[in-house]
């Protein structure tokens, strides 16, 4: 329906809840919305490749079932974190048989953190599955993953929903953000691994709102605090949240999308 314009998607990191990236996705190719460039981070990334693989949401979900994702969380015994990522790297092999990001069939980015500079990066070419292992590598919990000599981790050390680096491709913009900020009492803080975890939601939250502003239309599925960021176990729940999420602002959505000019002069 809108082949016309270029539309490009922002998917955050969140973990688990990334599960409802794959809801937003499906609430809008049933309204004829097919995102033709994407960028992830973290979790935001394992969906976008997928999703930029050819893979329809359906058949992501799917795959997030079959692959058993909290299979990830396997110990690792080393001082650069708790876990490696051994089976999100088979995943990624047996699921995305492209070696190259700039080969997938949608253009792809994804952001990384370059511990040994300390710069945010974005990535459009290279080697995608350890690109996309680097993403996905929150810190602490997974170990640094070294790419030419430099090691990388969780994009959203820096920016949790990337979405400058591919605004101006882009006739309309997406962003799907997972990591939303509920009120905790002094009971839900009681002690200091709640304390962190609320540290670090708050951190990913802030993250996620740097790009926003250069979005067209931000969905933030409502509900998903009640599901815990490393349970995947849940991952039709999410799924649901999204596109339930999406689907209540789609009429707005494609006023939007109608009020575009057909060209709007971007490459």
């Amino acid at each position: 329906m809108y082949q016309d314009k270029k539309i490009g998607i922002s998917l955050s990191g969140g973990g688990a809840r990334g599960m409802a990236h794959i809801g937003v996705l499906a609430g809008l190719e049933m309204n004829g919305i097919f995102p033709d460039a994407i960028i992830g981070t973290s979790a935001g990334a394992i969906i976008g490749v997928l999703y930029a693989a050819g893979y329809g949401p359906d058949e992501i979900l799917q795959i997030a079932k079959e692959s058993n994702l909290n299979r990830i969380f396997r110990p690792a015994m080393s001082l650069q974190g708790w876990s490696n990522q051994k089976h999100l790297e088979e995943q990624l092999k047996k699921y995305v048989a492209i070696e190259k990001i700039e080969d997938l069939p949608k253009t792809f980015y994804l952001g990384l953190t370059n511990l040994n500079t300390g710069k945010h990066e974005v990535w459009n070419e290279g080697p995608l599955y350890r690109a996309v292992m680097a993403s996905a590598a929150v810190p602490g919990v997974f170990q640094t993953v070294e790419i030419d000599g430099s090691l990388y981790l969780d994009g959203g050390v820096m920016h949790n929903m990337p979405a400058e680096n591919i605004r101006s491709e882009c006739d309309f913009l997406f962003g799907s953000n997972v990591v939303t900020k509920d009120i905790k009492t002094n009971k839900d803080l009681g002690n200091i691994r709640s304390i962190l975890s609320r540290v670090f939601e708050i951190s990913l939250w802030y993250r996620s709102r740097l790009d926003e502003d250069h979005c067209d239309v931000v969905i933030e599925p409502a509900g998903l605090n009640a599901y815990h960021v490393f349970n995947f176990s849940k991952a039709e729940e999410m799924y649901q949240l999204g596109l339930h999420s999406t689907l209540a602002q789609i009429d707005q959505i494609l006023e939007q999308l109608d009020a575009l000019p057909a060209h709007s002069g971007r490459d």
